[in-house]
């Protein structure tokens, strides 16, 4: 058998497709899942073996084993074939199969990952510039073609699989505690995100005091390459705003300096990075202004799933009315509970992190609730004209929701349809 794929998700279709349409080989599938009908069928009709219900050694009879993100490295089923240099994640395998030929972009970070990339992809198309996005952002890396440039969301779990990836740019956003459930201490996150360093242009936000000062394009509030303040940014002798853009916050006016900083690595015309800059739309469940109903101010930042992404939402609606919930996925937040202190005007808890936030905020005006329908109604009852309320959970959406994009449309919905029944 030629290779092998753990797990049967987005990432590892892709590689299956890429793999039947290049005639690369004989393929095995191996799903801890039940497997769809339709899928087995796709299997049988294009001689494709498979298993479900588990992953078993038969997968060690590959000469090449691609796992999904999900699997760590060091999981047993593939330890002994990552150590023998035959099991990689699909990045790994993209980057060493399907991205020849295109000017690789890896852009990685706590937070604003998928808002840069998604910034420097409206670039690129203000721009006319063929390319590919992919990455974590939804389409898989090896879903690649033809395209001189591919600009790649990539996670820790992603960086993990790769040993040899190296792209032409790469960039460090922010690192703060994250994934902190699957990875066994920070540090491992750190390093998982710090590969990227060894790019062949490397750019980092300087003012993260986790991530390590390396040889890098620092961008920073003070003594970066580029500099970045409260309306824009300045690289080399231009000087970018974003006022008149849709871009609120200043975690917006790092992920714009990382995206035109980016572009122009990608030779981009300045023109058409300010044009892009102006008529980019910030992304859905990333502090959303949707609604002002009774003068109360209505924001959706679902994808907030850590205390620091909460945090930054804080110092951009001081004051709000904070709806902290989900699966927790980090071990220590005081530093959160000391910033809903200082920052908000009352705090409503529900789902798996209730427990864990509540003995911090003792001193802190909240209400502990037990669904959305009820968060909403708690804010409304403690809202008054001119003030904010910020569903900005800090955890994952695991525990109640089938994701971040679920947990914010029924935000939405109950708050615009009034529907408390929903």
């Amino acid at each position: 058998m030629d290779f092998a794929l753990i797990g049967f998700g987005v990432s590892n279709r892709s590689v299956l497709r890429f793999l039947i349409e290049k005639k690369l080989g004989s393929v095995f599938i191996s799903e801890k899942n039940a497997l769809s009908d339709s899928d087995k069928k796709f299997f049988i009709e294009n001689g494709v073996e498979f298993e479900e219900y588990g992953n078993t050694k038969k997968v060690l009879g590959a000469k090449l084993v691609i796992y999904s993100p999900s699997v760590r490295p060091d999981d047993p089923i593939v330890k002994d074939a990552v150590d023998e240099g035959r099991a990689i994640g699909e990045i790994e395998f993209a980057w060493r199969y399907v991205l020849d030929g295109s000017k690789i972009v890896a852009i990685t970070g706590s937070n604003g990952k998928t808002t840069t990339v998604s910034l420097i992809d409206h670039i690129l198309k203000t721009a006319n510039v063929d390319h590919f996005t992919g990455g974590n952002i939804g389409t898989a890396a090896s879903d690649r073609r033809n395209e001189n440039i591919s600009i790649l969301e990539i996670s820790s779990f992603q960086l993990m699989g790769t040993k040899n990836f190296l792209p032409d740019i790469g960039a460090v956003l922010n690192i703060s505690p994250n994934h902190l459930d699957w990875h066994f201490n920070l540090k491992e996150y750190v390093d998982a995100k710090m590969k990227l360093s060894g790019s062949k242009n490397f750019i980092y936000n300087s003012d993260s005091d986790l991530i390590p000062k390396v040889h890098g394009i620092k961008v920073s509030k003070s003594n970066g390459d580029v500099l970045v303040d409260e309306k824009g940014f300045k690289i080399g002798q231009t000087y970018f705003s974003i006022e008149g853009s849709k871009l609120f916050g200043i975690h917006n006016i790092y992920n714009a300096a990382f995206a035109a900083f980016t572009s122009k690595l990608l030779d981009i015309p300045d023109e058409k990075i300010i044009e892009g800059l102006k008529t980019f739309s910030p992304l859905e469940h990333r502090q959303e202004i949707f609604a002002v109903l009774d003068g109360v101010t209505y924001v959706n930042d679902s994808k907030s799933t850590t205390s620091e992404s909460t945090l930054k939402a804080l110092d951009d609606f001081k004051g709000a009315i904070v709806i902290i919930c989900g699966r927790p996925k980090e071990k220590d937040y005081s530093i959160l509970a000391d910033g809903l202190r200082k920052k908000s005007k009352a705090v409503i808890i529900m789902g798996e992190i209730a427990p864990f936030i509540e003995p911090l905020i003792h001193d802190v005006k909240y209400s502990k609730v037990t669904s959305m329908k009820d968060a909403v109604f708690a804010a409304q009852k403690e809202a008054k004209i001119g003030d904010v309320v910020l569903l900005s959970p800090a955890a994952t959406s695991f525990d109640m929701f089938k994701d971040y994009q679920d947990r914010g449309k029924t935000f939405k919905r109950i708050v615009l349809d009034g529907n408390i029944n929903a």
